[in-house]
């Protein structure tokens, strides 16, 4: 069964086009020069894409394996930029050879695509599995460097490890529904039927080890780690937005203020998340685990606005998504502007040293902890105006007790750029197009914080649910209810 590639959003095409176009200019001769502007207009013109006239899809809904609604224009717009950040930050860091990491990071954007707009379990699982791959070989890239093949199979242990959890509770999701919709399956209540229940809790978990909320999170600061800091970057954004976006669809259809298991296991690992991941990140003294131990508390801030349906639930997480997207790429690539310093030691008297460059860290890290007026705070604040309405008591407190502990690592950085240069520090510098990025970051954290109107304007038109596509006997649709425009 397939559909129509009229039905296919433009920037899919655009980067499979991209993909071949760089795969032939590796085999005419290796240039990394070439192959980043490859990459980068690839990337660029798929974004512009997304304000191409609209695509329906025509005929019956049961061919359907892709919408590409709003919902999908908003994420594919987020991993576009973010996936252009890596490959800025990689400029002259990605290796030698470099022309394979483009090629690389353009098939993971692509299967990052794919899931975000995919409702079809085959479809779905074919995105996910190029994301993985792609990051496979991603984090493996320095062959030099022991830390990265140490990351890399540790990545590809729990990567199969979840892909085959993920999919036998797919699989029972077919035997439930008879349907190949990437849909949760309906479920009664706490003792509801055991097929259902065991399907939707196979598949949450292994999204949950992709997303690396706890308590499966275990590998996310060793991959990190030994990664490239722009690899580390697209595992902790790029790969993270998909895989909620693919969660928020997944529940479409779902009542999640119903008290059903789905929505008690959701809510038991946000917590656990927003408490662990802070709680992970408080004793690191290398920033690339810092930042991972924060990744894994913004899922836990994002399942809450999940959780939150309403008028704000969706929206707020999707400004939350930008504001994380944001700052986190910043934040890596000021790391990649200090020569790759990860150690919070190095970044010690880099007020003095570098006071630009320290001054966007600080930028990055406020955004991350919600303290204006970065756009991190307003980003928080909507999320929980979305669990006010929704009277999400336990995960409001549960967010407001984890931020406070998310405050002390995150100043303790900043407070060590702050000290007295040591005797022992070594100079720091990065490429101009990394200087440029990180400027841009930190000039759209700082302005979206003051002045968010038009943001929130892009969140709220997402409101509209979410296209349900469950069974074959759902009536035709009409073309303007699976339509994404501006």
């Amino acid at each position: 069964m397939t559909a129509p590639l009229s039905g296919l959003p433009p920037s899919l095409p655009i980067l499979g086009g991209g993909i071949a176009l760089l795969m032939l200019s590796i085999a005419w001769r290796r240039s990394e020069a070439r192959a980043i502007v490859i990459a980068l207009a690839t990337l660029f013109l798929a974004f512009a894409s997304l304000w191409s006239p609209v695509l329906s899809w025509p005929g019956d809904p049961v061919g359907i394996l892709f919408v590409p609604d709003g919902w999908f224009a908003y994420i594919a717009g987020l991993i576009l930029l973010s996936s252009a950040a890596c490959a800025i930050m990689a400029w002259r860091e990605a290796g030698t050879p470099a022309d394979e990491f483009y090629l690389l990071l353009l098939l993971g954007t692509l299967g990052a695509l794919v899931m975000a707009g995919s409702v079809d379990m085959v479809i779905f699982f074919l995105g996910l599995e190029t994301l993985s791959l792609s990051l496979l070989g991603l984090i493996a890239y320095h062959r030099i460097q022991p830390t990265a093949d140490e990351a890399a199979i540790k990545y590809l242990i729990l990567a199969g490890l979840s892909s085959a959890i993920l999919l036998f509770g797919l699989a029972l999701s077919y035997a439930e529904s008879g349907s190949l919709r990437f849909a949760a399956p309906s479920l009664a209540g706490p003792d509801g039927p055991a097929l259902p229940l065991a399907a939707t809790a196979l598949v949450l978990t292994g999204l949950f080890f992709k997303l690396s909320a706890v308590p499966f999170h275990t590998w996310l600061p060793d991959v990190m780690e030994g990664a490239p800091i722009p690899v580390a970057s697209f595992i902790a954004v790029t790969s993270k937005i998909a895989l909620f976006a693919a969660l928020a669809r997944y529940f479409a259809g779902a009542d999640l203020l119903r008290p059903d298991a789905a929505g008690m296991e959701l809510a038991i690992i946000a917590v656990l998340s927003m408490f662990g991941g802070n709680l992970l990140a408080l004793g690191q003294t290398n920033l690339k685990r810092l930042l991972a131990g924060s990744s894994i508390a913004h899922v836990g801030y994002l399942l809450l606005a999940l959780l939150s349906p309403g008028p704000f639930g969706l929206a707020s997480a999707a400004f939350y998504l930008a504001a994380y997207a944001a700052a986190t790429s910043g934040a890596f690539a000021a790391m990649r502007g200090a020569s790759g310093l990860s150690d919070i030691a190095g970044w010690r008297g880099m007020f003095r040293r570098r006071p630009a460059l320290a001054l966007a860290m600080a930028v990055m890290l406020i955004s991350l902890a919600g303290i204006p007026p970065a756009i991190g705070f307003f980003a928080k604040t909507y999320i929980v105006i979305a669990g006010v309405s929704a009277r999400r008591v336990v995960l409001l407190v549960a967010l407001v007790a984890s931020s406070i502990i998310g405050l002390y690592y995150y100043l303790n950085v900043v407070r060590a750029m702050m000290e007295p240069v040591p005797e022992d520090h070594r100079a720091v510098r990065g490429t101009q197009a990394n200087t440029v990025l990180i400027t841009a970051l930190a000039i759209v954290t700082l302005l979206a914080g003051l002045f968010p109107e038009m943001l929130v304007r892009q969140t709220r038109a997402l409101l509209q649910p979410l296209p349900v596509l469950r069974a074959a006997s759902l009536p035709p649709i009409a073309p303007h209810d699976i339509l994404y425009s501006e």
